[in-house]
């Protein structure tokens, strides 16, 4: 029977072995020496589940199931089933119909539009944020991002309807929930390890503390009967096409854990990278200052933090280099082929974005910060994919851009990073990650 399909060259032996059990520790060490092995694709058999792997870093394989093909693919049990189980049915999660119901009540939300209203918001807690900085301050960028962006994330959805030490909860529990996740997609038998320990229920306990700490968000928004406009307001308000009914609160809640989720991680993780490359790039950090002062007093302007610049070139090139969803799965509804390959139905498919960004078959110097590359009128035609592709494209885009650019800007108009650190020890868990970003901030003097 598996003659009748053909695969992608497979990894067996020694170098499966070493895959499975160092695949943990360092996932993008792992799949990256597959890939200079066997080719841009491979196909990896797991023994215990008999479950089949194809692992691809080419642009055409990538676009095929992320576009042209894209209705024979569901998100891959590893986020609809295992992560479900904790974040809930949210975007994230869900795959099909609801999935496609859910994306169209809450799409409009995201829309530049809408976003541009929100730069008031940011403005105002990044504004708070940066006071701490004294003339020479110590820091660690990680840690920082990521509070501000969780902080942004929290006013932005919820206007100040969440304390800060809810905040903290919620982010502390997100990043247990991932640290499990992680373990339990990688090491085989591991989930009924977790079972056996109770430690399945305790994350889920976890988690419905956090769905609760929302649940109180909303019903302390409804018995206020204040109009905030912010995005909670668009969700509460939001009816679906087919009933003109609005959304259940376990829907809502779910979907404002993943926005949660979703809306600071991966930000934070990217501008950690970011902050990283311009401080090992003094010309970059030059050339961008240069452009802050040019842009005069449009420079935090919504419309100006969208449009091409050499600040969203920035952006665009630590992300290519750094991508924070740096692999994408998806899961066959049906036996598929692509060119020489063919694979049976329920085939995984790990679309290996931080591999195909570094790939030399489609980029000149790799692993080389430049980003002018990005200057080039055929940018948009690059084998990059840092918010995924096709129907699924990552809905909070704008959302993200925006914010990273404004919080550049705002910074390095003020300010400069001088890191302590020459290399970044980076951590692959949903998303990937950075440990930590040690420097100094310098105050401009005026």
């Amino acid at each position: 029977m598996a003659l009748k399909y053909k695969y992608p060259a497979e990894i067996k032996g020694s170098r499966k072995l070493y895959s499975l059990f160092n695949g943990v520790k360092d996932p993008l060490g792992v799949i990256s020496g597959n890939h200079t092995i066997s080719g841009d694709s491979y196909h990896l058999k797991a023994s215990l589940t008999n479950k089949h792997f194809i692992f691809s870093q080419d642009k055409e394989l990538v676009e095929y199931i992320l576009k042209q093909n894209h209705k024979n693919y569901f998100k891959s049990e590893i986020q609809s089933v295992t992560l479900g189980k904790y974040l809930g049915n949210g975007l994230l999660t869900n795959n099909g119909k609801d999935w496609l119901k859910q994306r169209r009540l809450i799409q409009p939300g995201f829309s530049k539009i809408k976003i541009t209203n929100l730069v008031s918001i940011m403005e105002e807690e990044m504004d708070k944020a940066f006071q701490s900085f004294n003339n020479e301050t110590d820091i660690d960028l990680y840690d920082f991002f990521h509070t501000l962006a969780f902080n942004i994330v929290a006013k932005t959805l919820f206007s100040s309807d969440i304390d800060e030490e809810k905040v903290k909860e919620l982010g502390k529990i997100i990043t247990e929930i991932q640290e499990v996740f992680a373990k339990e997609v990688r090491i085989p038998l591991y989930t009924q390890a977790l079972n056996i320990l109770g430690i399945t229920h305790k994350n889920i306990r976890k988690s419905n503390q956090a769905k609760h700490i929302i649940q109180s968000v909303l019903d302390k928004r409804r018995n206020s009967k204040e109009e905030k406009n912010d995005l909670l307001d668009m969700l509460i308000h939001a009816k679906y096409e087919d009933t003109q009914l609005p959304m259940s609160d376990e829907q809502l809640v779910d979907e404002m854990l993943i926005l949660f989720i979703a809306g600071h991680e991966t930000t934070a993780n990217a501008l950690t990278f970011i902050f990283f490359e311009i401080s090992q790039h003094p010309e970059a950090e030059k050339k961008l200052k240069q452009e802050i002062a040019e842009e005069g007093e449009n420079v935090f302007r919504a419309e100006n933090l969208m449009k091409k610049s050499f600040t969203v070139n920035i952006i665009k090139e630590a992300m290519r280099l750094h991508p924070p969803a740096w692999a994408i799965d998806r899961q066959a509804l049906e036996d598929d082929s692509f060119k020489e390959y063919s694979w049976k139905k329920g085939t995984l498919i790990i679309l290996y974005i931080a591999g195909l960004h570094r790939n030399p078959k489609y980029w000149e110097q790799p692993d080389s910060f430049i980003p002018e590359r990005f200057d080039d009128e055929n940018a948009k035609n690059f084998a990059y994919y840092p918010f995924g592709a096709g129907p699924r494209l990552c809905i909070g885009e704008h959302f993200a851009m925006m914010e990273m650019a404004l919080i550049i800007r705002k910074f390095y108009y003020n300010y400069t990073f001088i890191s302590s650190q020459k290399e970044l020890q980076k951590k692959a868990l949903v998303t990937l990650r950075a440990v930590s970003l040690h420097g100094k901030i310098i105050k401009k003097r005026d």
